[in-house]
């Protein structure tokens, strides 16, 4: 074995959703990246089917997400039983529908794209230990070709559910494994159900059938009755339980494939240790009902890139690394909490159990703020982090203000003096914070020139719809409210927005007056931001959880 000098920042060990996201987070940050992958390709089962609005969103802010929506087939509403339903069009997002795309499709084109942001992917590269200091992490790496070392000033386990990092790093996984195996398919049905998303729960268990393109439904049944076993499912036993949750044979056939798998509820008691980090199924496990997994993984991808790529280059201020599992950690408890309550009632066979699924729960949904409720929360548009920011410091000026810190930041359009309107999200392309200051004379943008290529500054016309009584925002790359302010004195305004800048951004790397540029739409088309800015970007059985 021959040791290999560090030549990259971070290593990723999972070139799945998770791992890819966030080597394409880094490497539009700037910060060098490697992943290691354990598989040769992309596995053609795809356990995880289907992107919720939030997630395109964030893939959205990168621009990923059109080339996944052109992909997908978008599912606008999700039938529960034979009564009510959840409406994913009444959601106000960019994609208000579940983007249904197998996960093996999502990898092929996260993996382009982190290939053509310089990233290296390595295949067939296992990793075998781990070790670390105050300066770094060291890895051993096991190839068809032989052995060697690799180092990194950080490492991420992304994975998965049998995490060789996590385990190195000494992070434990408490959880507990269902009693039941649901069965999940690839089928194509000669008799479809009628609406396009249908959940159905019958007495002790759950179906759910999906269309996903091409002929094809992704179909996860699961009941009580039917404990973990190796006998291969046969098409005769996935028929029988439709059968019996829908009512009629809908005749499944030409399985693309079909199998059993286990259902854990799991979390890393940490996700970080030194210079060793989790996300997504290496940091959490849960229910697949609600189809939560793949976007949960994407999403603390997005939350720790901008972070860790602030760490690596020395400009983050004290707490924005330890900050991700501060947000995502929570997060991720309260998916747990629900997905199991949710498993636990859908699969009763309590005579009260079955009459609220069936009677009571379609009425509640009739009922426009419960449904709305259950939309937001599914598609993760409700998701929002402390009021006081991970790095300290909230909002002021005006008590009553539209935003808050940590609030999911929707896609604005923008008034821009002398050019068309522009779409908020276009502003955050290059992965740096975004500072839009509403006031004409533009002396907070000027003041944001301090912090270099760490933030991009924009000068917007007032009043914006949504933002009535804002004067100053920052955005996090992430697209959450890192500070907001209704403050109208030049001089306080000003003030403030340099305590914001030196709590988010770090110390300023120079302190010239500067002159805030008015963003021009030739600009945006060119760059995806500011081009006028004073600086430029530098250049025990643990089955993988499936999310029908």
């Amino acid at each position: 074995m021959s040791a290999v000098p560090s030549a990259q920042s971070v290593i990723v060990v999972g070139a799945g959703p998770t791992g890819l996201t966030l080597a394409c987070e880094l490497a539009t940050a700037g910060v060098s990246c490697t992943v290691l992958e354990r598989r040769a390709a992309p596995s053609p089962e795809s356990r995880a089917i289907g992107l919720y609005s939030r997630t395109m969103e964030l893939l959205s802010l990168r621009g990923h997400a059109e080339a996944l929506a052109a992909l997908g087939r978008p599912v606008g509403r999700l039938a529960v039983g034979r009564g009510a339903g959840v409406d994913f069009a009444e959601l106000d997002s960019p994609f208000p529908y579940l983007n249904a795309l197998p996960q093996s499709s999502v990898e092929v084109l996260l993996q382009q794209h982190a290939l053509d942001l310089g990233v290296t992917i390595e295949r067939q590269a296992e990793v075998y230990d781990l070790s670390q200091d105050g300066l770094g992490v060291t890895l051993k790496v096991r190839t068809p070709h032989g052995e060697w070392e690799e180092s990194a000033d950080y490492v991420v386990g992304c994975d998965g559910a049998h995490s060789a990092v996590r385990d190195f790093a000494g992070i434990a996984f408490r959880g507990r494994t269902y009693d039941m195996a649901p069965i999940l398919a690839d089928v194509r049905l000669r008799k479809a159900p009628p609406q396009d998303l249908v959940l159905i729960p019958s007495r002790g268990g759950i179906l759910l059938s999906m269309p996903y393109g091409d002929g094809w439904y992704r179909i996860a049944v699961a009941h009580r009755d039917n404990p973990w076993s190796r006998e291969p499912v046969t098409l005769t036993e996935l028929r029988s339980l439709m059968l019996e949750a829908l009512g009629f044979d809908p005749e499944p056939y030409d399985p693309k494939w079909i199998t059993r798998f286990k259902i854990h509820q799991r979390i890393a008691d940490q996700y970080r240790t030194g210079r060793v980090l989790l996300a997504g199924d290496a940091a959490h496990l849960h229910s697949p009902l609600g189809g939560q997994g793949l976007n949960l993984g994407i999403q603390d991808a997005v939350n720790l890139g901008w972070k860790l790529a602030a760490e690596v280059q020395g400009w983050a201020p004290t707490g924005l690394l330890d900050s991700y599992e501060a947000e995502q950690r929570p997060y991720a408890q309260r998916v747990l909490r629900a997905t199991d309550r949710a498993t636990r009632f859908a699969t009763s066979t309590s005579n009260l159990a079955f009459t609220l699924r069936r009677s009571v729960l379609p009425k509640l949904l009739g009922i426009r703020p419960v449904r709305q409720f259950a939309e937001e929360s599914l598609s993760g548009l409700r998701n929002h982090y402390a009021a006081d920011g991970p790095v300290g410091g909230s909002c002021s000026g005006k008590s009553e203000l539209p935003l808050r810190t940590g609030m999911r930041v929707p896609d604005l359009l923008l008034s821009m003096r002398g050019s068309a309107p522009v779409r908020l999200y276009d502003l955050l392309r290059d992965g740096r914070l975004l500072l839009v200051d509403f006031e004409p004379d533009g002396r907070a943008a000027n003041r944001a020139d301090a912090w270099g290529n760490r933030v991009n500054t924009v000068v917007a016309t007032s009043p914006t719809l949504g933002l009535d009584g804002v004067t100053t925002l920052l955005v996090r790359p992430d697209g959450y409210v890192a500070w907001v302010d209704g403050t109208a004195a030049p001089d306080r305004r000003v003030e403030r927005v340099g305590e914001a800048l030196l709590r988010w951004c770090g110390v300023a790397e120079y302190a010239t007056p500067g002159l805030a540029t008015v963003l021009s739409l030739p600009h945006l088309v060119a760059a995806g931001a500011s081009a006028d800015t004073v600086t430029e970007t530098p250049t025990d059985d643990l089955t993988p959880q499936p999310s029908a």
